[in-house]
């Protein structure tokens, strides 16, 4: 079974739309609330590039899109600008199998290359287990915790911010 790790393709939008709406609808890991359409995929698209602070990395086992890893605008204002917020999403049917911590490190090898790119931020919404060992695992420390940060699905929800200092 061949996994590949590999900068995000157009291609690859209506698979990471999928899994994407999986845990939007499903679960509070994502405080996004709607489903997300191809166009908006598209949309977001737009902001990566292969070099810089803003990266889609993907992971392919058996030639088939089931994750990915991404730096993202972190705040508005300028001053932030050398900071990014990352994501990781991994298909429900895959967790478990490393592709996390593998797509992933290649983002934060790529970023900590990047002399644009100083800090990079996860937000992991709480309890979530696996996302907190694979944010330490992979040199992440905890920044802060946003008490009922968040409401999904009728309740609150506490959000812990991790911050990893990107090698330089």
């Amino acid at each position: 079974m061949a996994t590949i790790i590999r900068r995000g393709q157009e291609a690859d939008l209506p698979a990471l739309r999928d899994i994407l709406n999986h845990y939007i609808l499903n679960t509070v890991v994502t405080f996004e609330m709607v489903e997300l359409s191809l166009e908006n995929r598209k949309t977001w698209f737009t902001q990566f590039r292969d070099e810089g602070r803003y990266q889609l990395m993907v992971v392919e086992k058996d030639e088939q899109t089931v994750g990915y890893a991404a730096s993202l605008r972190f705040h508005q204002r300028p001053a932030y600008g050398p900071s990014v917020m990352t994501s990781i999403y991994i298909h429900p049917d895959h967790l478990g199998e490393g592709l996390g911590e593998k797509v992933y490190s290649a983002l934060l090898d790529n970023l900590s290359a990047e002399p644009e790119a100083h800090r990079a931020y996860g937000l992991v919404v709480l309890p979530n287990p696996g996302s907190v060992k694979l944010h330490e695992k992979l040199g992440f420390e905890q920044a802060g915790l946003l008490h009922e940060g968040g409401y999904k699905f009728g309740k609150y929800h506490d959000v812990r911010i991790y911050e990893h200092r990107l090698g330089k």
